[in-house]
């Protein structure tokens, strides 16, 4: 009936029991009842609109760089935002400034290198960050003191119930890791970035300060980036250390020994391993200093 209901409704194609493990950074998880990757919006409304009707859940997958599937069979439906990612850029030469609207899908990595191109500044922090626009946005990713949510002036979303929605700056907010329309029952399909003219050289000088800062991360493995978001006044990474966190595992999962904030597959872990070895290092924090880190990994098909 589910699928029926699914065919019905969506013009994309409905993938059934796909493996997720290769869509991950980090390689794990089991297989989903459905999958969908539309390239239209009405398909991601239509979605959303037989969910009210279905009942069944929807999770929203970007580039996979810092998701952790569930093993097994995850029920409901995966959607794919990668083949949403029309862009149009615009550069006012006389007012000093440029804009990038882009659909959800649009990868990270080229708002920087485009943003480079055009002479524009604002998007240096995140020369080195993977994913995708809708990522960065929903988790207002950032670096330095700087995120994409000193950008963001305008962005559009898929509500509850398929409705199709424009929201403007004032009417959302953003702090540290938390974008206010984030929520797993919206759909954030588009947005509006603002920049303004800068030197290229200095464009390039704050570009590699960044990787610079970067270079203490683990690299050449697999992993979901940072496991936990810093705590308020200290480092995530500093905590995990000082609490004996490195080198622990789970199955094949395991910490860093390069960073305490980076989980790795060292081969053959499961997103159980995975879950497990989050919770483990989350629960010796806390239970050593009184301070509860909150996951910066994204969850797919485990209980609440």
């Amino acid at each position: 009936m589910r699928k029926t209901a699914l065919r019905r409704v969506l013009a994309c194609p409905l993938e059934e029991g796909k493996e997720l493990a290769p869509l991950s950074a980090l390689g794990v998880g089991g297989r989903c009842e459905f999958f969908a990757e539309p390239s239209k919006l009405a398909d991601v409304a239509a979605l959303f609109q037989a969910r009210v009707l279905e009942g069944f859940p929807i999770y929203i997958l970007g580039g996979g760089t810092n998701t952790v599937f569930a093993d097994g069979e995850i029920e409901g439906v995966v959607l794919s935002t990668l083949r949403l990612s029309a862009c149009c850029w615009s550069v006012e030469g006389s007012r000093l400034q440029g804009e990038l609207e882009a659909e959800a899908g649009y990868p990270l990595p080229l708002v920087v290198a485009a943003a480079r191109k055009e002479g524009l500044g604002g998007a240096e922090f995140a020369q080195g960050i993977p994913g995708t626009l809708a990522g960065a946005v929903a988790g207002n990713a950032g670096a330095g003191g700087s995120s994409v949510g000193d950008l963001l002036d305008e962005v559009t979303t898929v509500e509850a119930n398929g409705e199709i929605r424009g929201w403007r700056r004032g009417e959302f907010h953003c702090s540290y890791r938390f974008f206010s329309l984030a929520s797993p029952t919206r759909f954030i399909a588009a947005c509006k970035l603002k920049f303004w003219k800068k030197n290229p050289k200095e464009i390039q000088r704050d570009e590699s300060a960044f990787l610079r800062a970067r270079a203490g991360q683990p690299r050449g493995v697999r992993s979901a980036g940072c496991a936990f978001k810093n705590p308020p006044g200290d480092s995530a990474g500093r905590l995990l250390d000082a609490c004996g966190c490195k080198g622990l595992r789970v199955g094949g999962a395991a910490v860093s020994g390069v960073h305490a904030n980076f989980l790795l597959n060292e081969g053959g872990a499961a997103g159980g391993d995975v879950f497990r070895l989050v919770t483990l290092c989350r629960d010796i924090v806390f239970g050593k200093t009184g301070i509860l880190l909150e996951p910066e990994i994204k969850f797919m098909g485990f209980p609440e």
